[in-house]
């Protein structure tokens, strides 16, 4: 990938302060992805996933072009505050949000907190977080003050068309959310291109003392695109979190998720929807650390797929030994509606304290032909018989998702995915 180290004087942040060490934090996080390279299938926490075909392309950062509005076929999240990015740049004025929201982008972070970012650059055993290290060209600090309700979701637009080449964007996300408040967060990725991109994120996420957040996560890239994301929760006493990730976008999607429930009764659900058809690829790899007594997580991630796809699920809980009263559940359920669609589930328990109440679990099944007899003796037509046990399965994934317009949202793609793309016969 040796478009990396040229296009790397494309960074905003490279050059920003010749005083500092940022250049050089850049360029050792370029040689320690060198080091080892891409992933492949002798790694065994990436096996199932394949992204070889990155190493024959060459990608390059998006020139800078702002638009005046969003089309009007956008699907958009009714009553939400709007942060636009198109191509990988931020559209001052397609966003807003509340005045109890602090909004930063991320060389204005860097320009103000460089430490913060260089705690971020440190070597990551995830390749291509140490590639958003070196590449990192877009993003935002979105900060939450103590004891601040805010009403109105936060929806991060990353809208990526109208390109006439490859290109590749490394955003960093990073949210804080302050002792007693709460909100709502949706991360949203939505391409209209068929020409190939490459998104790759992370984001970092810190909920303190008492504080409650709903993030929910939206990848609906283009379907020749690649998607790799690290999202990293840092949970403090009593703070709640609820996330919802779905994804039907993207020919390889990679999302790995890591919670860690640091102090006393810290709690996390996480769900998630992955409809998947034609040759895509799904993967998801979670691990959940209970590193204080009295913290519950459940995980519930639920795979739709079709045609030749693949969905991986890798799933870890680690209770360390001063995590007693933990109560940790796990559940992953496929559904695929042929014989040629796979899926791999790999649920894991790591246990070191006594006092522990832990499950997991996994299903992989195909349409019940006993149900569709009965809807069919009912009157009911094959299609409409189709998806309805379809909406049936997905439906318990998004209870999670309490706020009534994401929900609405969800479940609109959700039937234009089944309506309109050729799954159900």
């Amino acid at each position: 990938m040796k478009f990396l180290e040229k296009e790397i004087k494309n960074s905003p942040l490279f050059g920003l302060n010749k005083s500092d060490s940022i250049q050089s934090l850049q360029m050792d996080a370029i040689k320690e992805f060198n080091r080892n390279g891409l992933p492949d299938k002798n790694w065994e926490d990436w096996k199932y996933s394949d992204f070889s075909s990155l190493n024959n392309m060459s990608f390059r950062f998006g020139p800078r072009k702002n638009i005046s509005a969003l089309p009007n076929q956008f699907p958009s999240i009714h009553n939400s505050n709007r942060i636009v990015f198109f191509n990988g740049h931020y559209q001052k004025d397609l966003s807003s949000t509340s005045n109890k929201v602090s909004i930063e982008t991320i060389d204005e972070t860097y320009k103000q907190n460089p430490a913060l970012i260089h705690k971020i650059f440190s070597p990551n055993t995830n390749p291509f977080h140490n590639i958003n290290s070196a590449m990192i060209n877009t993003g935002l600090t979105i900060i939450i003050n103590d004891n601040e309700i805010v009403n109105k979701p936060i929806h991060i637009i990353n809208y990526t068309s109208d390109i006439d080449e490859p290109t590749m964007n490394h955003p960093l996300f990073i949210m804080k959310i302050g002792r007693g408040s709460e909100a709502s967060i949706i991360e949203h990725y939505y391409g209209s291109t068929n020409i190939e991109y490459w998104l790759n994120v992370v984001t970092k996420i810190e909920l303190q003392k008492n504080s409650s957040l709903n993030h929910v996560r939206l990848q609906e890239d283009g379907n020749s695109s690649y998607h790799i994301a690290d999202t990293e929760y840092l949970l403090e006493k009593d703070a709640q979190l609820n996330a919802f990730h779905y994804a039907s976008g993207a020919n390889s999607y990679r999302q790995n998720i890591n919670v860690n429930l640091n102090d006393v009764g810290a709690s996390c659900s996480i769900n998630g929807l992955c409809l998947s058809k034609t040759k895509q690829q799904h993967d998801h790899f979670i691990t959940v650390n209970h590193l204080k007594e009295k913290c519950t997580s459940n995980q519930l991630f639920k795979y739709v797929l079709s045609d030749a796809a693949l969905g991986i699920f890798n799933g870890r809980v680690i209770v360390k030994k001063d995590a007693q009263q933990t109560d940790a559940k796990q559940s992953t359920r496929n559904l695929l509606l042929n014989n040629k669609a796979s899926a791999h589930s790999n649920p894991q328990l790591e246990i070191y304290a006594d006092d522990v109440k832990c499950a997991h679990g996994s299903t992989t099944g195909q349409l019940d032909d006993n149900a569709i007899f009965y809807m069919r003796s009912r009157g009911i037509d094959l299609p409409t018989a189709h998806l309805l046990l379809i909406n049936g399965f997905a439906a318990e994934a998004l209870k999670i998702i309490s706020d009534d317009n994401i929900n609405k949202y969800v479940n609109d793609r959700l039937s234009y995915w089944l309506e309109n793309t050729g799954i159900v016969l």
